[in-house]
């Protein structure tokens, strides 16, 4: 027999459940007595006591409170939400899961979702299983007014003028995917691929817009096509900061005639580069040209030259620091071959032994072999013209700035080179297995919106100056430790550590006191 009792102690009523049994070795009736709780008397209930309710599980809540955060910035999930309808807090959830745990493939994506707090904190009832996944990146892909509507919100927040563009490859396996062509593999893969054009803003430091091209479609012919697009999304003007792929004397033409600003590199392997070095090869360094970038001392070359007909405007800059370094490395690299190459024993057919050994540096090289014996001697003149280079590049431009201005555009273009690195190392797009282009699109939009989630955080942290000992992976692997607990019916926060609280501190954000459901609708 069971009963309850209510026992008043120090003013709080506390409440048992009673149980009444017969002891046989006693011979005599006993009770067993297990503690309820506290009887709240105003409800009418027993609030349950927290050290007795079991803890069912945990999930990551630090990193998922983070982001929200952070992307409250742009209102990221009202602006999905907005225009990807019921899809667009999975989106998000999605984009969240693959920074939670860089590394983690999209086919395993769904384990790092059940196990963050994500479905919870945005109210999502949809299980996502690999199978599911594929079904929101198909229907991310029929929904393109949806898509197109989103770039055009980031792009209505840019206010500046400098557009950064570059072009990547992104290979895959898959045989059934009408844009994978064979082209010039960047990452020298034998694989067909896709080519990743991405837009940033200069001014927000954050992606705006992404397109994808056949594998074999040169790069410059898509930024006509592209230039059109971006100005259809409401960019007023633009200017492209191009690396030397881009270059060519029939693509400097054709941007000028469609009016396309651009920054570019100019490649060393051009007679207009080899004759500009050549000929300011005694003057550069004279003290005229000396001025300081930052903390860098730099001699400054400016020239136009004639390129397709064009006026182009052509900044040389010299750096004696990093010409030591380049010096050093270069050497260190020719002599390790020598020390692997000379005098080994060889049969037969050598090309391939000092294809692999030497690679690009066998140009500098005279390979002969003597009773078996493999012999190297240096190519003076081909090693001086490498020498002459060191320390060296050349900008062009097609409007005139001063040359600190063109360098310091060039520089940011940085950014957009770091984080394709982030999106094929660090959230695994390299090869892709997907098997149609829809897919593709889908797992492209939600990486872009991780994208857009780590440059928000690494912009926050920069200017607060977050990252002067930790990186941005030490600021997430620190808030994954942060993680909800559901004991009993609740869920509750685990203690915020003082790192922890450093960070939201340090980012201007509120430390979390308890769990938050954020959102169920906007």
């Amino acid at each position: 027999m069971t009963y309850i009792v209510k026992q008043r102690i120090n003013g709080r009523v506390y409440v048992y459940e009673v149980e009444s049994y017969w002891d046989p070795e006693k011979k005599q009736p006993r009770q067993r007595r297990r503690y309820l709780g506290v009887w709240d008397e105003e409800k009418g209930e027993i609030i349950p006591k927290r050290s007795q309710r079991s803890i069912k599980t945990t999930k990551i809540y630090g990193t998922l409170y983070l982001l929200d955060m952070v992307s409250e910035e742009i209102d990221l999930y009202n602006i999905l939400y907005r225009t990807l309808g019921e899809d667009g807090p999975y989106i998000l959830g999605l984009a969240m899961a693959k920074l939670h745990m860089a590394g983690v493939s999209m086919k395993n994506i769904h384990y790092v979702f059940e196990d963050s707090f994500i479905p919870e904190y945005y109210g999502l009832k949809e299980h996502l299983d690999s199978r599911r996944i594929s079904e929101l990146f198909k229907r991310i892909y029929g929904n393109r007014d949806g898509m197109t509507e989103f770039f055009r919100h980031l792009i209505s927040m840019d206010g500046n003028d400098t557009v950064l563009y570059d072009i990547t490859s992104i290979s895959s396996y898959s045989n059934l995917i009408e844009l994978l062509e064979y082209g010039y593999n960047r990452d020298g893969l034998n694989l067909p691929q896709v080519n990743l054009g991405l837009v940033v803003s200069r001014d927000l430091n954050l992606p705006l817009y992404f397109k994808l091209f056949p594998g074999s479609v040169n790069d410059v012919s898509t930024l006509h096509n592209l230039l059109i697009e971006i100005r259809n999304l409401g960019v007023k003007s633009c200017r492209f900061i191009l690396d030397r792929g881009f270059y060519s004397e029939s693509n400097i033409a054709e941007m000028f005639d469609h009016g396309i600003d651009f920054i570019i590199t100019l490649p060393a392997n051009v007679k207009l580069y080899k004759n500009m070095i050549s000929s300011t090869n005694r003057s550069i360094s004279s003290p005229e040209n000396a001025f300081r970038y930052n903390s860098e001392i730099l001699y400054v070359h400016e020239a136009t030259v004639n390129i397709g007909g064009h006026d182009v405007h052509a900044y040389l800059l010299y750096s004696k620091s990093r010409e030591s370094d380049e010096h050093s490395s270069f050497f260190n690299r020719l002599m390790d071959i020598e020390n692997v190459l000379e005098g080994k024993r060889v049969r037969g057919e050598i090309h391939e032994l000092i294809k692999n050994t030497a690679g690009n540096f066998s140009k500098f090289f005279e390979f002969s072999v003597v009773d078996g014996v493999l012999h190297l001697s240096r190519k003076i003149k081909a090693i001086s013209q490498a020498l002459n280079r060191f320390g060296k590049m050349i900008l062009l431009s097609s409007t005139r700035l001063s040359w600190d201005e063109v360098l310091m555009l060039y520089k940011e273009r940085d950014v957009i080179e770091k984080e394709f690195r982030t999106l094929k190392n660090d959230l695994s797009v390299m090869p892709m297995r997907m098997r149609t282009v829809e897919s593709i699109h889908g797992l492209l939009f939600v990486l872009f919106v991780s994208l857009i989630l780590r440059f928000l955080l690494l912009r926050r942290c920069r200017e607060n100056g977050l990252l002067e000992k930790r990186s941005i992976d030490d600021v997430l692997l620190e808030m994954r430790k942060l993680r909800a607990v559901y004991i009993g019916e609740e869920w509750h926060l685990t203690e915020v550590t003082r790192k922890q609280r450093e960070i939201f501190k340090k980012l201007g954000l509120n430390v979390p006191i308890d769990i938050v459901i954020k959102r169920t609708e906007t």
